[in-house]
């Protein structure tokens, strides 16, 4: 592995959609990302080739919500301390009748979160912003919902996302490391703990 990564070291780079590639010294093709850490091209490539017009319309599948962030909210700490300035992040990847899709989960300790964040309505703006530097912008677009449990000092905020078939392709491609979304008071982007949790739960539903 060190041999591999030395022969990358020595090639020139080209760059290309934001990235860079390089051939080893065996010349095996590689995507060098900016962090300093890097994948052989082929593996990924094979990855990204499934498309949503190949899932068959009858396919249905959901795999586990998972954290994906437990971040301070820029707002919530203006006002509180740890934990009640702390956003939960979870997300599920879902195959709906062919049709892949992603439910995004926000929790807030508080019992009335949706006085700092509002509420979320259909439409309200997601970004995910992969490792080679682009940018997949969403939107929620299904089963929006603000859920106040003033009694448990919570507020759950839900949303479910569709994913289109380049959007797809490009999750299953690249790990991807912070979330943002258009909060209607403000917006905030949190780093996701786990970069590769799209690609991987993606690529397993669609096996």
């Amino acid at each position: 592995m060190r041999l591999v990564f030395l022969a990358i070291l020595s090639l020139i780079p080209v760059l290309s959609f934001s990235q860079t590639e390089a051939k080893t010294s065996d010349g095996k093709e590689v995507i060098l990302y900016d962090d300093g850490t890097w994948e052989f091209k082929k593996e990924i490539k094979e990855i990204a080739n499934v498309s949503s017009s190949e899932i068959s319309s009858t396919k249905s599948a959901q795999g586990n919500t998972e954290e994906i962030y437990f971040a301070t909210s820029v707002r919530l700490d203006r006002f509180f301390g740890d934990p009640q300035n702390k956003i939960r992040g979870k997300a599920k990847c879902i195959i709906d009748n062919g049709q892949p899709k992603v439910e995004f989960t926000w929790e807030v300790y508080l019992g009335d979160g949706n006085r700092y964040f509002g509420y979320l309505k259909e439409g309200t703006p997601i970004s995910l912003k992969l490792k080679q530097n682009n940018t997949i912008n969403l939107s929620l677009d299904e089963n929006v919902q603000t859920d106040v449990r003033e009694k448990y000092k919570v507020t759950i905020f839900r949303g479910t996302s569709i994913l289109t078939k380049d959007q797809l392709a490009l999750l299953l491609q690249y790990p991807v490391e912070t979330v943002s979304i258009e909060w209607k008071k403000n917006a905030e982007e949190y780093n996701l703990e786990n970069p590769e949790f799209f690609r991987k739960e993606l690529s397993q539903l669609l096996k």
